[in-house]
């Protein structure tokens, strides 16, 4: 029988008292005055991992961390010219990036991170800019200084054609020498410069042939052991390439290799520009005294 029934007697007909069981009332706890607990009443503390608000927690948004590493490597490539492609590209993928996570990260969005978004689109749009501004100065910077230099060469030809005699001497001082010399433990010489045959593309060349002598005491070829170039107009011209190929030359010459003590003649062909003297210009690869051998050709 439970402890909180009570027995409570019933007679019947003059019978012996039969006691039933009766309910008694829960206890109930004593209120304070005003209606409120008692000052150390324990409340319910919810269980780890409840989720009080009713809903998930929001992820952070994978799209904005994404356009904000982007955002970054931009602007560090943005500097580096050429790289600075790649800054360019990689902007314009994190902008991308930066806009998905926006609008995943609105106030009734699924995501977190907005602040990340923010600064993705802000790093990748810096990133374009910088790029174009770098480039554009890279551009500018090369071409005064390719203008500066053509102009010098144009100066340097035209006073020495000027000079004469003198420039004769000044050329000698400075370790040019024409149309045969040493160039350290190579000889060359300049043997002639012709017009020759049109190139595959049907513009006219200028056939140029060098002898040259290897005094080294190793196997030399002619287009590694130096560097020969025709230029007109102080530009430098285009190697030709024949589809059907000049007397007297021999494409392949200039990569054979010749023994120490044995000489070589090697005949290489250059696009012309037009009908103006062509200079002819040895040197060697590994000299770096200046030294080279030299010879302007009135073409006919």
């Amino acid at each position: 029988m439970d402890d909180n029934q009570q027995l409570e007697p019933q007679s019947y007909d003059g019978s012996q008292p039969v006691y039933t069981p009766q309910q008694q009332a829960a206890p109930t706890m004593p209120a304070t005055p005003g209606g409120t607990l008692p000052p150390n009443t324990v409340y319910p503390q919810p269980a780890p991992g409840d989720n009080l608000g009713g809903g998930r927690p929001r992820k952070l948004s994978a799209a904005a961390v994404t356009g904000l590493v982007l955002g970054i490597i931009g602007i560090v490539f943005s500097f580096i010219p050429i790289i600075n492609n790649v800054a360019f590209i990689l902007g314009v993928i994190g902008l991308v990036f930066g806009i998905i996570g926006l609008v995943a990260t609105k106030r009734d969005g699924k995501r977190r991170g907005r602040g990340l978004a923010i600064a993705a689109v802000v790093l990748t749009i810096l990133a374009m800019v910088i790029t174009l501004v770098m480039q554009q100065a890279t551009g500018k910077a090369l071409d005064d200084a390719l203008g500066t230099s053509s102009t010098t060469s144009q100066s340097a030809s035209s006073d020495a054609k000027k000079s004469g005699g003198d420039s004769s001497s000044a050329a000698a001082a400075s370790g040019v020498q024409d149309t045969e010399g040493d160039l350290d433990k190579l000889h060359v010489k300049i043997v002639s410069a012709a017009k020759s045959g049109a190139d595959y593309n049907g513009q006219p060349t200028v056939l140029v042939t060098y002898e040259w002598t290897n005094n080294t005491d190793k196997n030399q070829v002619f287009s590694v052991a130096t560097s020969a170039k025709a230029f007109q107009n102080g530009k430098e011209l285009d190697m030709a390439i024949y589809t059907e190929a000049p007397a007297g030359y021999d494409s392949n010459a200039s990569l054979q290799e010749v023994q120490p003590g044995a000489t070589q003649q090697v005949s290489v062909g250059y696009v012309l520009q037009d009908d103006s003297p062509v200079d002819v210009e040895v040197s060697g690869t590994l000299d770096l005294s200046g030294a080279k051998v030299s010879h302007t050709y009135q073409l006919q």
